[in-house]
């Protein structure tokens, strides 16, 4: 493979899984969090796997950061050909809750403008190369939303229109975008969540595990997929909502019984099980 990928976000669950995923394919990895302990222990995983790889700490809320992130980038390989933006929160909470405006302030700056910050420090480099992926990680919830989980849900919606817009305008360019949408995984994402907090559906639910969802990203890459719904399955609740909001609300509501979810093959151990073990 070969190429230099860029992760955010790879210190931990889904940008960990990316990253070694792609190291198994041989490919070059530049690696930006804000945990700089948490990013070496992956750095020292991805070299195991006999992948090269530049460890960079950086905040992408951070301009300058971000900048100095893809210099680095750009100074120790001469390119890259995949930028996995995967770096953001999460928070849950009603829409009546004080805190629900900054939570959606937060969650945009973390997991939009970052993401849009470093897409744009990297896109002149690929329309130069004429090739390249930006891989953008957004959710089920960037087409559908759940009760609670309003500030997240607005800003994975956010996520998908500037993946299909952006996809858009660099047609025939040779550089492609993708869109990730994973159900709930299991991830440090929501693990400050109460368990009484999270949607009835979610509480039964068994997760995706984060290295699907990494080897997912890299099919994608590979085949060139513009868009990914994890699992293939939960395209029946975004096929329903885009018929019509109820028939999404009804199947969104049908999940919280555990013998539909059975049905649907979504059972098993829950998020804060598997978070606990």
């Amino acid at each position: 493979m070969n190429e230099v990928v860029l992760v955010t976000g790879a210190s931990k669950g889904i940008g960990r899984a990316v990253a070694l995923a792609f190291a198994q394919r041989g490919a070059r990895l530049v690696l930006a969090a804000r945990s700089q302990d948490r990013l070496a222990q992956v750095a020292d995983e991805v070299e195991a796997l006999g992948a090269e790889v530049l460890q960079v700490p950086a905040d992408v809320t951070d301009p300058e950061a971000v900048a100095a992130l893809v210099d680095a980038a750009a100074s120790r390989f001469g390119r890259i050909d995949v930028l996995v933006n995967n770096a953001g929160i999460g928070k849950v909470g009603a829409v009546a809750e004080e805190t629900f405006a900054d939570n959606v302030r937060q969650t945009t700056e973390a997991s939009l403008f970052g993401m849009i910050d470093v897409t744009r420090r990297v896109l002149p480099m690929l329309q130069k190369q004429g090739s390249g992926t930006i891989v953008n990680m957004s959710s089920v919830m960037g087409r559908k939303a759940f009760a609670r989980f309003g500030s997240y849900t607005i800003v994975m919606h956010a996520v998908s229109a500037f993946s299909d817009s952006l996809r858009q305008e660099v047609a025939g360019s040779g550089v492609k975008v993708t869109v990730i949408h994973p159900a709930l995984t299991a991830t440090d994402l929501l693990k400050e969540a109460d368990e009484a907090e999270m949607p009835p559906p979610f509480r039964y639910m068994r997760p995706l595990s984060a290295d699907e969802v990494g080897q997912a990203v890299v099919k994608a890459v590979s085949s060139g997929r513009q868009r990914v719904v994890l699992p293939r399955r939960a395209n029946l609740l975004l096929l329903g909502e885009a018929l019509s909001p109820r028939i999404g609300d009804a199947i969104a509501t049908a999940l919280s019984t555990r013998r539909i979810a059975r049905l649907m093959g979504m059972t098993g151990k829950t998020y804060h099980e598997l978070l606990a073990r």
